[in-house]
């Protein structure tokens, strides 16, 4: 059996989609009690669409972190889908939207050349020189 590990850089990935599905999930949770509506923190102004792009940003992250084999197709449609939805405030020059679409930006093309989940493969054990030789159990 094959294990999977994350790199560092799916971790800075995770990092990424992390702090903004979090920033998305506290946007609608104010958006919600009516404290604040800050257009930053919501997408595209809807409060049901903010709730699902912090969680889907949330499961992917955690997907990365686990090194899931399938991260990288997830990461890539939905940081392609959250930049087709943030169009209309990068035009409006918001610098939150425009800072977090540029690190997807970059992550995309980080995605493109680089799985995020590298593949290690158990070590092989020399059986002559392994404890087992001398009677142990532990391995």
């Amino acid at each position: 059996m094959v294990d999977t590990s994350p790199r560092f850089g799916g971790l800075v990935v995770a990092s990424l989609a992390g702090v903004v599905g979090m920033k998305y999930l506290l946007g609608g949770a104010l958006a919600t009690v009516d404290v604040t509506s800050v257009d930053a923190l919501l997408v595209m102004g809807h409060v049901p669409l903010t709730y699902a792009a912090g969680t889907l940003l949330g499961l992917t992250a955690a997907a990365i972190a686990g090194g899931f084999v399938l991260a990288r197709s997830m990461t890539v449609a939905l940081f392609l889908g959250l930049l087709a939805l943030s169009i209309p405030a990068v035009r409006a020059a918001d610098p939150v939207i425009a800072a977090e679409s540029i690190g997807m930006v970059v992550s995309i093309i980080y995605l493109t050349f680089r799985s995020p989940v590298e593949r290690v493969e158990q070590a092989p054990v020399d059986e002559s020189d392994s404890a087992t030789r001398y009677g142990s159990t532990l391995r």
